[in-house]
């Protein structure tokens, strides 16, 4: 197949190196040309806003990994940005006959149970309607869709994460780990690798569903925090404290409307889920030894 992936985010580059490490030649779109570097993957510039430059791109693959996301974590700017990206998208999809392969979050879908199989939309937040809304775009296109649902990342590269940076920088450095909400829930959590892999083998299954659910495991913040390091302190910032300075700013307020994920069980059937989900002690040794890495290497 002939893949375009677009985004060099957290998802995008993944994607593209377990595509082109199969031997598959991959085609990197960001707005700066940047992306992985492998013999296999050629980056090009690419605005994926611009209708005219998407047909043209769609017009040479078979499959598009969408891995770009909003400029901030605010319901303004995902609203502003993604509803466009996204028709824009999925005409360009219609026309060119492309399948289109989505990471997706469990904003948008019912979790006061355990996520199955069989995925009911009940957002239960601004952000979550959101993504409510872009699952209805994708369903009502003629173009096929596939959205892989995975849970909070954690990881290679998921510094914008938080299950990322967030504890796993403290946690390998020796400070501080402070958690959102509480400690002690089970929570489901998805290594960006594994997310790639399921991306990929979506885009590989030729009559697959609509909506799959990313591989996960289950720990609790704590226990994600711990795993594979020695003693780390975790010190919990309660969703009280989040709310209050969300008076006063609107990132951190759309950060509080999102704690019910951290403040309930967040759990997710692993029979379900596309694929099998890499084991957290060999993750979590894999994330420390890069941090370690970059760490001595002053990144």
């Amino acid at each position: 197949m002939r893949t375009l992936v677009i985004g060099a985010g957290q998802v995008g580059p993944h994607v593209a190196t377990q595509l082109a490490e199969r031997g598959d030649h991959v085609v990197v779109g960001t707005r700066s040309g940047s992306g992985p570097e492998h013999p296999l993957i050629t980056r090009t510039h690419l605005d994926a806003t611009d209708a005219a430059a998407l047909e043209r791109a769609f017009a040479d693959v078979d499959v598009v990994h969408l891995c770009v996301h909003a400029s901030a974590y605010r319901p303004d700017a995902w609203e502003r940005e993604l509803p466009p990206l996204e028709h824009a998208v999925l005409t360009a999809a219609e026309r060119q006959g492309v399948h289109v392969v989505y990471p997706e979050s469990v904003y948008a879908f019912d979790t006061s149970g355990t996520l199955g199989a069989d995925l009911r939309v009940a957002p239960r937040s601004h952000l979550g309607r959101i993504r409510a809304d872009l699952l209805a775009r994708r369903a009502a296109s003629s173009a096929r869709t596939t959205s892989v649902v995975a849970s909070d990342f954690y990881g290679p590269g998921a510094s914008l994460a938080h299950g990322g940076d967030r504890m796993v920088g403290p946690a390998t450095t020796g400070r501080t780990v402070r958690p959102l909400g509480r400690t002690d829930l089970p929570h489901a959590w998805t290594y960006l690798p594994d997310l790639a892999a399921a991306m990929v083998a979506a885009a590989d299954a030729p009559d697959g569903p609509e909506v799959v659910l990313a591989p996960v495991v289950h720990a609790s913040q704590r226990e994600l925090a711990l795993a594979g390091r020695d003693e780390v302190r975790v010190r919990a910032v309660p969703v009280w404290a989040l709310r209050a300075v969300g008076v006063l700013s609107a990132d951190v307020r759309a950060m509080a409307a999102m704690t019910y994920l951290c403040s309930e069980p967040l759990l997710v059937d692993e029979a379900a889920t596309i694929l099998p989900a890499t084991p957290l002690d060999v993750a979590a040794a894999t994330v420390v030894d890069l941090t370690r890495r970059d760490v001595v290497a002053g990144r």
